[in-house]
């Protein structure tokens, strides 16, 4: 399980996937967010992680803590679909680590 320490040291534009809790890295499928919420210090990034049950995409970027409700899709049209419902303005590709642009 991750903790406020585990949040603290991002560096600038770092982030990580969680799934119950646990960092995870997937080789295929898509990342998708369907909500979020953006936070200023790691105990409240913590609590938005808690709320979303641990099942989110955290990154850090000019002091801001984003916390993302996310899941893994397995397609690539499954994914943009979800996230153009969701107003999102891009998706993970797991293979690469790339973003695929909604």
């Amino acid at each position: 399980m991750i903790n406020v320490r585990s949040i603290k040291n991002l560096k600038e534009d770092d982030g990580m996937t969680l799934k119950n809790g646990k960092r995870v890295k997937f080789k295929t499928g898509y990342q998708v967010a369907t909500e979020g919420i953006e936070c200023k210090t790691p105990e409240e990034a913590m609590k938005a992680i808690k709320e979303y049950n641990g099942n989110c995409g955290v990154w850090f970027s000019k002091g801001i803590y984003y916390i993302d409700k996310s899941h893994r899709e397995p397609t690539k049209t499954k994914a943009l679909r979800v996230g153009r419902d969701c107003q999102q303005i891009s998706i993970l590709k797991w293979a690469d680590m790339s973003l695929v642009y909604c």
